[in-house]
Order: C-alpha cells, then sequence, then structure tokens
C-alpha cells in the first residue's frame, strides 16, 4: 500500500507482540522496502533505526516489550 500510494504507513502493536509483528513482516515484505522501527522513545536505550527489509532479516532484534512504532515505505 505504501508503494502504491507513495506514503509511509505508521503502526504500533502492543508490546508483547512486537517481535511477532517483525517476524510477519520480514516475511510478507519486498526485500526492498524500508522498515523504521523507533523503540523505547525518550528513555536512556532509546532505539531509532530505517533498513530495507533485507538488512533487517540479517539483523537479530528483541523488541519483547519494548513500546515501538513501525514504519513502513517502498518507493521502487
Amino acid at each position: 500500500m505504501s508503494f502504491r500510494l507513495k506514503q509511509t504507513q505508521l503502526f504500533i502493536e502492543t508490546p508483547f507482540r512486537n517481535n511477532q509483528l517483525l517476524d510477519e513482516l520480514l516475511k510478507s515484505c519486498q526485500p526492498q522496502t524500508r522498515l523504521c522501527i523507533a523503540c523505547n522513545l525518550t528513555g536512556a536505550d532509546e532505539f531509532i533505526r530505517t533498513l530495507s527489509i533485507a538488512q533487517w532479516r540479517k539483523e537479530k532484534t528483541d523488541l519483547h516489550k519494548k513500546p515501538a512504532l513501525f514504519l513502513l515505505y517502498k518507493d521502487r
């Protein structure tokens, strides 16, 4: 949808389901789609990172029970 509408899709999930959501995004999105994860905003361990789905597939990221925002965008 972000490709067709040329829009970033922004969403959140219940923190205890973040890892399952990330797994589903990595399975279902195209490799060139960009995903930004912003986690624990304003906290000492704040985490904001944008990578392609292909790059996220190589990462080990644990978001369990951490408040997070997910942003998807595909421009090609």
